[in-house]
């Protein structure tokens, strides 16, 4: 049994320092995931929400290795929850880098505003979970198979987001280049 399989057991049973571990351990991966999704300020109260309600529900957690998994799923539902009863999408965007864009230097902080900016605002034409797919894929770095447990879809229903979103982007792209 692995380190990380004892903590579970042992916050299982109500133990808070071996919860607060798994918990340090997941932190990082948390919050780029909902920085990405509901922005930075919404994303830290959304991180929030997951561990109590992961600290709540963990003693039903069966199948230890899927904490993990099961933890993003938690975080990833909340951020969709949120998205889908604010009126307005997120303003901030972390943990992608558009400054391979031409005419933009990675040095130049101007055109590093410029580019988070230009992400915020090419991501505000995706849905929720075509969002959803995009930011465990791309900022998170899941493979599809892992964003079907997490988001609880078809492998092929994530490939479907992930393709109808990208189109969306290169759409909103091109027709940003044509403006």
């Amino acid at each position: 049994m692995r380190a990380t399989d004892t903590d579970i057991r042992l916050a299982q049973r109500g133990d808070a320092a071996a919860f607060e571990r798994l918990a340090g351990r997941q932190l990082t991966g948390l919050y780029r995931i909902a920085g990405a999704m509901v922005g930075e300020e919404d994303g830290r109260d959304v991180v929030q929400e997951t561990l109590v309600t992961a600290w709540r529900e963990l003693p039903r957690l069966r199948r230890v290795d899927r904490f993990e998994s099961w933890l993003r799923s938690i975080c990833m539902n909340r951020c969709r929850n949120l998205l889908r009863t604010r009126s307005r999408r997120p303003s901030v965007l972390a943990g992608l880098d558009l400054s391979s864009l031409p005419g933009l230097r990675a040095d130049d902080p101007m055109a590093r505003l410029h580019s988070d900016w230009a992400t915020d605002d090419m991501l505000e034409v995706l849905r929720p979970d075509e969002r959803a797919v995009f930011v465990l894929h791309y900022v998170d770095d899941r493979s599809l198979r892992e964003i079907a447990g997490i988001l609880d879809m078809k492998p092929g229903t994530v490939k479907t987001k992930l393709h109808a979103g990208l189109r969306r982007l290169r759409d909103a792209v091109a027709s940003e280049g044509a403006a």
